[in-house]
């Protein structure tokens, strides 16, 4: 274990740095809480700048296998001032955030599926669409400008650790996103609340750009030529949540292991 002595004072550097990642002034590094997402960023092979574990745990302090830089303890209650979520968990980390990646630096199958997520503002929504993205098989998360962070601790705690292990390409335009899915040969699909092709008998052979967007259904002007997706609704429901609609797409289009393609 570390012979550093127990953090005990909130003004303690470490303490104010993690502060300012959860505060969102930090912008080169990620805020992880709780130990499951801790442990799944070191299983996926993330590097980890800083460790605070609750003295009230201090056994847990070594349990994290993994590149960790410094791991310490801290005062019970101090890592309560500094969190995100209303509780802290007791145990967080902070991590480089990582570079920004290129769909050109990816492989890809021929039938990859890419979700592409443009405008949706609630970091549990946006959490919510990373898990299911995994879940059906996509290989890779498109974010555009004009929704939360990718980064954002409570969409990194809402993915379940999916945010970690999905690819993650982060673009400044649709225009940009949609010259690079040209290159890689990918049909763009938008997911229309009504007017695009039924989900069943759509065709989601080859490479499929899944866009979907804002937690109000709108998509960026540039995605009003691409093919239509829609699901059917009976009674007077307008709408399906943005999960929920995208999760039934992604596995209608069968890349799941053992879905129907």
């Amino acid at each position: 274990m570390s012979a550093k002595p127990v953090i005990e004072s909130r003004t303690n550097p470490l303490l104010k740095r993690v502060g300012a990642v959860a505060a969102g002034q930090d912008r080169e590094r990620i805020l992880l809480e709780g130990e499951r997402l801790v442990g799944d960023a070191l299983a996926a092979g993330w590097k980890l700048e800083l460790l605070l574990v609750d003295a009230a745990r201090e056994s847990d302090l070594e349990r994290f296998v993994g590149d960790v830089d410094e791991r310490r303890l801290v005062a019970s209650g101090l890592l309560d001032r500094v969190s995100a979520l209303k509780t802290a968990p007791g145990v967080l980390a902070l991590a480089p955030a990582p570079p920004s990646r290129r769909l050109a630096d990816l492989e890809f199958a021929a039938d990859a599926l890419l979700l592409v997520v443009a405008g949706v503002a609630d970091p549990g929504n946006f959490g919510a669409l990373a898990r299911s993205a995994e879940a059906a098989g996509a290989s890779a998360l498109c974010v555009l400008p004009g929704g939360v962070s990718p980064w954002n601790p409570k969409a990194l705690r809402g993915s379940m650790g999916s945010l970690l292990r999905v690819p993650v390409c982060v673009f400044d335009s649709p225009r940009e996103l949609a010259d690079e899915l040209d290159a890689l040969g990918a049909r763009s699909v938008r997911a229309e609340t009504r007017g695009g092709t039924p989900w069943r008998a759509f065709d989601w052979s080859g490479r499929i750009a899944l866009w979907v967007g804002a937690e109000t259904g709108s998509t960026p002007d540039l995605a009003r030529g691409f093919e239509g997706v829609s699901i059917p609704m009976a009674g007077a429901a307008e709408s399906l949540n943005v999960t929920v609609a995208t999760s039934l797409l992604l596995f209608a289009a069968g890349r799941a292991e053992g879905g129907a393609r």
